[in-house]
């Protein structure tokens, strides 16, 4: 049976309003924020002509060189819709609304490697309710609402947290209070591989999460494996007992996040690495990998003194 606590972050009480005045001057910085983005991808894309980056290399399958033109393209024209957009808000006579259903920040790798990060709220809410329609997962009436309220609530947190850490990826997940019947909507080809040390614990139906049974908005980064993304390879080699379960996802949360990234991607999360996952398996703390063998989810448990080189944590930052 699972639980509910809150951990991660919690519902903060309603901000006070800002002024139009406010509104305006927040909006005006983040708009002369784009040109200089805008000028290094500019930059970045001549020198790649120059350089004949755009052509495939040797030993490069055919298309290579077009696929990275066009990937700089897109790039290039989302930065301008944006300021485009940011401009349109500013020059019209209406009001400023407190937030908006974006977010756009810039996430400096540790290399020095600058990376842009758009998050749409509106866009998520229509990948994840067809997503919930598609595997027939109940919602409650007024799950649109509730997240754009999180949404509002949390935007300076939720824009903070991706500007330095590089969430780029939003999870947006109902009330999920019975883990057994989540894992049948959310399967995927051959099913489940289940340990024996999960199966003695009574599996899905004796797991046990927090926050499962009340709504809630969970940034995530979007990286196949663990090694994909230096926020995430900085987790590798992690105990059970060294997880921060208020920053780690639920196996819920994880079940939601593997069908939606193969909905999108066509491909399986942690293919090449295992996460621990903030559920617990009588005293033991469940993780999760993708087993390419048995073309199955693999779910097992482990010890929490135990750890190795491919084992790390989803990290992700949790709004209710």
């Amino acid at each position: 049976m699972n639980l509910e606590s809150n951990i991660g972050l919690a519902q903060s009480p309603d901000k006070p309003q800002k002024s139009q005045a406010e509104l305006r001057a927040a909006l005006e910085s983040k708009f002369y924020s784009l040109k200089p983005i805008i000028d290094q991808g500019t930059e970045e894309y001549r020198q790649a002509l120059k350089q004949g980056t755009f052509e495939d290399q040797e030993g490069e399958e055919e298309g290579s060189g077009e696929a990275r033109k066009l990937a700089l393209q897109h790039k290039l024209t989302a930065l301008v819709d944006r300021a485009e957009r940011l401009k349109a808000i500013l020059d019209s006579k209406e009001p400023l609304p407190e937030s908006t259903p974006e977010i756009f920040v810039e996430y400096t790798h540790p290399d020095g490697h600058k990376e842009t990060i758009t998050l749409d709220l509106e866009q998520k809410l229509q990948e994840f309710i067809s997503l919930y329609k598609k595997t027939n997962l109940d919602l409650p009436p007024d799950f649109e609402d509730t997240m754009r309220d999180i949404w509002n609530r949390h935007y300076d947190e939720i824009e903070q947290e991706a500007q330095e850490y590089g969430f780029d990826e939003l999870l947006l997940i109902p009330p999920t209070p019975y883990l057994p019947e989540l894992s049948q909507k959310m399967k995927m080809e051959n099913w489940y591989r289940t340990g024996e040390t999960f199966d003695a614990m009574g599996g899905f139906s004796y797991a046990t999460s927090k926050n499962n049974i009340v709504p809630r908005l969970i940034l995530v980064h979007n990286s196949q494996n663990l090694k994909d993304h230096p926020e995430l390879a900085k987790t590798l080699n992690t105990k059970g007992s060294d997880v921060n379960l208020d920053q780690a996802l639920t196996l819920e949360d994880y079940l939601i996040f593997q069908r939606h990234y193969f909905e999108t991607t066509g491909k399986h999360l942690d293919g090449q690495s295992i996460s621990w996952l903030a559920t617990k398996s009588g005293a033991w703390l469940v993780n999760c990998r993708w087993d390419s063998f048995y073309q199955k989810l693999a779910v097992f448990s482990r010890d929490l003194g135990q750890g190795a080189v491919n084992v790390g944590v989803r990290s992700c930052r949790r709004f209710l």
